[in-house]
């Protein structure tokens, strides 16, 4: 990883000169921060929808904290290990649930296939789902093509928002 960086940095410094040493230096630094606070801000919002436990979110928050600094410290070599191995393990975690919803997905291709076939605009409503509970969203046709009403979408966030609220307070 440290050649890749040296190589990467000789080629635009021989290119475009000494200042963009430092150009390079502010492109590196925010896409590494974002790429933090992105993975970061992921993580939090699984974790949220989980589960409402403060102790587990304070836990998480503590284990991001020290896995930045822990990685400051060590090699790159050794960080671009632990990196691969960690994006392995959510490969296989995201094939799982890929595995565990396909009888959804293909229900609701289906689904879409025979609308088409019938000439129509395929349109999802959760009444054509049967087999899933708790489905927020899509109640009726009209709900999902109609036109948009802000109002109603601002409450709906702010319902939601308070829902999660009270759960956290439960919790």
């Amino acid at each position: 990883a440290e050649r890749g960086i040296d190589l990467t940095q000789g080629a635009v410094i021989g290119t475009l000169g000494e200042w963009s040493n430092i150009l390079l230096s502010v492109i590196i630094f925010l896409l590494a921060f974002s790429s933090i606070l992105g993975n970061y801000y992921y993580g939090e919002s699984n974790i949220e929808f989980i589960t409402r436990s403060r102790g587990v979110l304070l836990g998480y928050r503590i284990a991001a904290i020290a896995a930045v600094l822990i990685g400051a410290l060590l090699s790159a070599d050794v960080v671009w290990t632990f990196a691969d191995g960690a994006m392995g393990f959510m490969a296989l975690v995201n094939l799982v649930a890929i595995g565990l919803l396909s009888g959804i997905a293909f229900a609701l291709l289906r689904d879409y296939t025979q609308q088409r076939r019938e000439g129509k605009d395929p349109v999802f409503t959760r009444d054509r789902l049967p087999g899933v509970a708790n489905i927020e969203m899509w109640e009726d046709e009209l709900s999902v093509t109609g036109p948009i009403d802000l109002t109603t979408r601002g409450r709906q966030a702010e319902k939601h928002r308070d829902h999660l609220h009270e759960r956290s307070a439960r919790d």
